[in-house]
């Protein structure tokens, strides 16, 4: 459905990354362990998870451009249910790669 998700940039601050899926970009901030505020892997609601906050951009056809079409910060702001897809590929692949850590 998508092309695979890729890390890009770990940040220069603890817990924050950058990465793609498809032609879609996101922007993580981890926690070191799992907390009451995060996203959930298994609901992707607020629950117990380490993701505190994810941003989602999709580009701007035409342009070179990105727009916000999804934020989590401590609760969804917006763009849930519309990019169910991705974020649901973003939050597991960082569960994945990340629980290593």
């Amino acid at each position: 459905m998508f092309a695979r998700v890729r890390l890009l940039d770990a940040g220069t601050r603890d817990g924050l990354l950058r990465g793609e899926c498809g032609p879609y970009r996101w922007e993580v901030r981890l926690t070191r362990g799992p907390v009451s505020y995060g996203i959930d892997p298994d609901t992707l609601y607020k629950g117990r998870g380490r993701i505190a906050r994810l941003v989602l951009y999709a580009p701007i056809p035409g342009t070179r451009l990105m727009r916000k079409v999804a934020a989590f910060d401590r609760g969804w702001r917006f763009g849930r249910q519309e990019h169910l897809p991705v974020v649901q590929r973003v939050v597991r692949y960082l569960e994945a790669t990340c629980a290593r850590v």
